[in-house]
């Protein structure tokens, strides 16, 4: 059985506005969390509020008494279980899909649509794979848990063709054939990526600008424009060459070790894509974690060590977003969440930071993949978190001790 309290306090954590006034809101939250705690101070409040606005005390209270009941039933139904409740009942594992069967979600919708050309076998496995690779880099830029933007057109991605070529099991006159048809049915567009390298070539180092790889624009399955490659995709560090040669993560060492026949192909699709991704995936990419807002109190329930972890956050928000003249900005949002959330001027203040990130991941994720660029992610970050209130409410809070 919940224990009442930890109940009490578990249904405040998880509420949506009661009051379309934020002041009204703030001072309504303040009442719940502090009416037991400290009520002479509250009592002050609601007395305060009810002046400025020509309102009764009693009908103050009376309000916050039905919001609460009405809040109740709510909060209840979608309250998480309590650990003894998870171990008494423990739910079934969620399962995760592969980016090959989101690559299928789309490409069936793409027919269900008829926005998805006829494909022969070859031409839908390469574009399966392209579409794959493209879904799986995306998913990493947003982080985990972040669904696919319902307006996404295309996405962009980088492999080397005999990479893709050898572990697709095709022979080097049907693939090209392929990427030709792919292109003329609108599903894909590709240049060389190059990239200046010093490497050994026929027994002398030589410095000059090699191919490295292909960049594609695959477009979604389900939509109609035509895909599109701009300038800044050839800017992006796809690949470090020299380092690569030297560790062998070449086409040329895959095809020795997978085989240069396409008879012999790998045992599942799930080995080929692991095999690309490690291609596909620039250094950075590679290397990166995301960054670690899990859930809305995760800062809050963190013993000890606070201000180091909202430094690292507020700096791996800035090199995430590319931003890194921002780094004090994100670490005053943060700070001002905390200082709204443990002085409880605004419950929910580090859920709202955290929706505004995911908003702003999605983006620069989609614009990165048009005309249209985020090019201040830090500025649109302000702008939502201005237009749901809580950039005014983090300037004008007392600026209280919460380190």
């Amino acid at each position: 059985m919940r224990n009442h309290k930890d109940l009490k306090n578990r249904l405040q954590d998880n509420q949506a506005p009661a009051f379309a006034d934020p002041a009204l809101e703030i001072l309504y939250r303040s009442w719940l969390r502090n009416r037991d705690r400290a009520p002479d101070m509250v009592r002050a409040l609601v007395e305060a509020y009810a002046r400025t606005h020509g309102l009764s005390v009693a009908d103050l209270l009376r309000r916050f008494a039905e919001a609460e009941a009405r809040e109740a039933p709510q909060a209840l139904a979608s309250l998480r279980p309590t650990r003894e409740e998870i171990l008494a009942r423990p739910p079934t594992p969620e399962r995760v899909e592969t980016p090959l069967e989101v690559a299928d979600h789309f490409m069936a919708l793409g027919e269900q649509r008829g926005t998805l050309p006829p494909l022969t076998k070859a031409e839908m496995r390469v574009y399966r794979f392209l579409l794959a690779l493209g879904l799986e880099r995306l998913a990493r830029t947003l982080g985990p848990g972040r669904p696919v933007p319902q307006n996404l057109s295309q996405v962009v991605v980088f492999v080397p063709n005999d990479a893709l070529r050898v572990v697709l099991g095709l022979p080097s006159s049907t693939f090209y054939l392929v990427i030709g048809r792919l292109k003329e049915k609108g599903l894909i567009v590709g240049r060389p990526w190059r990239v200046r390298a010093t490497l050994r070539v026929k027994g002398a180092y030589r410095s000059g600008v090699y191919a490295a790889g292909v960049v594609y624009a695959v477009r979604m399955p389900h939509r109609s424009r035509r895909p599109r490659l701009e300038r800044e995709d050839f800017d992006h560090p796809w690949r470090d060459l020299e380092g690569d040669v030297a560790q062998g993560r070449t086409a040329w060492k895959l095809m020795g070790s997978v085989g240069e026949s396409y008879r012999s192909p790998l045992k599942g699709d799930t080995e080929a894509l692991g095999i690309l991704l490690d291609f596909s995936l620039s250094p950075g990419e590679r290397t990166r974690s995301p960054l670690a807002i899990d859930s809305p109190t995760a800062l809050l329930r963190a013993k000890g060590g606070r201000r180091q972890r909202v430094e690292a956050l507020a700096r791996a928000l800035a090199e995430e977003f590319r931003d890194p003249g921002s780094v004090r900005f994100y670490a005053h949002l943060f700070w001002g969440a905390l200082r709204l959330e443990d002085y409880g001027l605004q419950e929910g203040a580090l859920r709202v930071v955290e929706w505004a990130i995911g908003r702003v991941r999605e983006a620069v994720a989609t614009t990165g993949l048009s005309r249209r660029r985020i090019l201040r992610p830090g500025a649109l970050l302000a702008s939502l978190l201005k237009r749901e209130g809580l950039l005014d409410q983090i300037r004008q809070a007392p600026q209280w001790r919460v380190a």
